[in-house]
Formats: structure tokens, C-alpha cells, sequence
């Protein structure tokens, strides 16, 4: 039911300079059956955007701070007493997903985040290493907060002061928030569901699988080192074959003084941490039997630097402000 008046809603939705599925969300937010007050793009690339879509406001971040930079901008400027934060690449299922998100919000609830799902059908136009890459966020995914489609009260957005750029620039910032959210009330996790599409036209490369590898892992050492087992509350936490491995990165301590013996039991049980990869129906999967312990290492290591340093720095899809790093495109 929506009520009269109707709540006064934001969108968020920032781009870093694509506008490659814009239209698709809009019409999509046009059709809903309840309406948001305004669609605020934000943009922190350092080129302008060539065209604007009509009925939406286009703000130019100066600074480049990464997603949660741009979306703490954004909310800045925003009129409605929500904030929706979205991304392009991500659709609501029905026309009435928004209305279902504000129906869960009860006065104790702070926030409602939606269930995020990669459709099977989706997923199978990805080329092969798009195919590995994705292959455990195929069907429905509790992440808590998860920048993708997401209510949130502006009030408590504002008072804690948004995303977290401080330790967070291309990974980890939405579970963070999740986190400071919850101090302030109940974060609802709805069964409404937004469509995770990605680009299904891009071909994925297989150095891909190690720089996404690193990044996320980077985040978790930050977050660890941030939240320590509180990092146990947030609902992504309990997909447990996401995280086995973070369960055997300290075998990699030991290593050095019984290489023989733990590196058998690191190549039997690090092929035991991406068993989703097996749903990839081709010879080719073999090549991960391989691959998965060299990923495994790719992840200790991350996990250990942003555990060290207390912040997530590296991403693959753009050389965060600051940083050596020379990421290739992500997905």
C-alpha cells in the first residue's frame, strides 16, 4: 500500500562516465508503482558525459573517491527523505519492487535492502571466464547492503556520514555500512529481487579471476581489521563456501616449514573454495584445478595487505586516487 501523500524518494545512481544502461533503469523506475521524487546522476570521471538522459538531475563530482564517494555526494543533494541507492546494471524484478521495499520499512528499520540475484539464463550469455568469474553469484544472494537497490533513511545515511572512504574505495564499503547502519536500527534484508545483469556483451579474460580475487580479498582484510568477528553480523558473512578460504589462509603461515605436506592439503582443500565453478559445463573447467590454488595465494596475499594497512585500495576497474596500481577493466 502507498500512502497519501506518497514518501518522497531519491535515487543515486552513480556512473563514472557510462550511460551504457541508463535508459533501460529509468524506464524501468518510470514504471514502478511507486514513483521516486528524483534520479540524481553522479559522476566523478574525469570526461563529461555526452548526453543526458531526459527527467534526471546529473551532478559532476569533482573528486574521484569511487562508488561510495559518489553516492555520499549525491545524497548530499538529494530532496526525498529516502535514498535509493541503485546501479545501472542492476533491475528491479516487478514494477512494484520499490513499493515493496518502503512496505518494509517499519518505523524500527533503518534501512531494506533487496535479495540480489544473477539470473541462470543471464549468466549462460557470458563468455567462458565471465562464465568462472560470476559462477557463485549465480541465483539468489543475501548481501545485506548492497549498493544495487537499496531504501535507506537519509536521516541516518547523513548522520554517520555515508560510505566509508576512509578505508574503503572499491570493496567492502557496502558491508561496512551495513554494519554503522545497524547501531541506528534494524537493516531488513526484503525478498523483493533486483536482477545483477553485468555487462553481457564484455569478454572476460582469465587475468580477470586474479584481479577481482585480490580486491575482494583486500576488502575483507580491511573489514577484519576493522570489525574483527563482528564482521559476523552482516548477512553476506554466512555464505560460507564465498568464504572457506579466508578459513585456510593461515596454513599459508606455515607453509615454509612444511612445504610438502601443507602444500598437498593447500591443492586439495583450495580446490574445495570455488566448487561453483563446476557448473561451468566445459573441458576448459579442468583448467581450475590449476588455477583455483593460484587464486587461493592471490587472496592470502590481499587479505594480508588490507588486513595490515586497515584499508581497500586496489581496484580492477580503475586506479583508485593514490594508488600505483595499474588494474585491468573488471566486469
Amino acid at each position: 500500500m502507498i500512502p497519501n501523500p506518497p514518501p518522497k524518494i531519491s535515487v543515486i545512481l552513480p556512473i563514472f562516465g557510462n550511460s551504457g544502461d541508463l535508459t533501460r533503469l529509468i524506464d524501468k523506475l518510470a514504471s514502478q508503482t511507486l514513483k521516486p521524487d528524483e534520479i540524481i546522476l553522479v559522476d566523478s570521471s574525469p570526461k563529461p558525459l555526452e548526453s543526458v538522459p531526459k527527467g534526471v538531475r546529473y551532478l559532476k563530482n569533482p573528486e574521484d573517491t569511487g562508488l561510495g564517494g559518489d553516492i555520499n555526494f549525491g545524497s548530499q543533494s538529494a530532496a526525498g527523505d529516502f535514498l535509493l541507492i541503485a546501479q545501472q546494471d542492476c533491475l528491479p524484478e516487478n514494477d512494484r519492487a520499490l513499493e515493496e521495499l518502503f512496505n518494509d520499512m517499519t518505523p524500527e528499520r533503518v534501512a531494506v535492502a533487496s535479495t540480489v540475484t544473477l539470473p541462470p539464463e543471464i549468466w549462460e550469455k557470458y563468455n567462458f571466464w565471465g562464465k568462472i568469474l560470476m559462477a557463485r553469484w549465480v541465483g539468489d544472494i543475501n548481501q545485506g547492503i548492497s549498493d544495487k537497490f537499496d531504501l535507506i533513511r537519509k536521516e541516518v545515511f547523513r548522520k554517520i556520514d555515508g560510505y566509508d572512504m576512509k578505508h574503503f574505495s572499491a570493496g567492502g564499503q557496502d558491508q561496512d555500512l551495513y554494519l554503522r547502519l545497524s547501531r541506528h536500527g534494524e537493516v531488513h534484508v526484503s525478498r523483493t529481487r533486483i536482477l545483477h545483469l553485468h555487462n553481457q556483451s564484455k569478454k572476460t579474460s582469465w587475468k580477470e579471476l586474479f584481479t577481482k580475487q585480490y580486491q575482494l580479498a583486500e576488502s575483507f582484510g580491511a573489514l577484519f581489521r576493522k570489525w574483527g568477528f563482528a564482521l559476523r553480523r552482516a548477512p553476506y558473512s554466512g555464505n560460507w563456501t564465498h568464504h572457506f578460504a579466508k578459513y585456510l589462509y593461515p596454513l599459508v603461515l606455515v607453509l615454509p616449514y612444511a612445504p610438502k605436506t601443507i602444500g598437498i592439503v593447500l591443492l586439495v582443500l583450495t580446490n574445495l573454495t570455488y566448487l561453483e565453478v563446476w557448473r561451468v559445463k566445459s573441458p576448459k573447467t579442468l583448467v581450475m584445478l590449476v588455477l583455483n590454488p593460484l587464486l587461493f595465494l592471490t587472496g592470502a596475499v590481499g587479505t594480508i595487505r588490507g588486513l595490515l594497512s586497515g584499508r581497500q585500495r586496489y581496484s580492477q576497474d580503475k586506479q583508485p586516487p593514490g594508488s600505483s596500481n595499474k588494474p585491468s577493466h573488471g566486469p
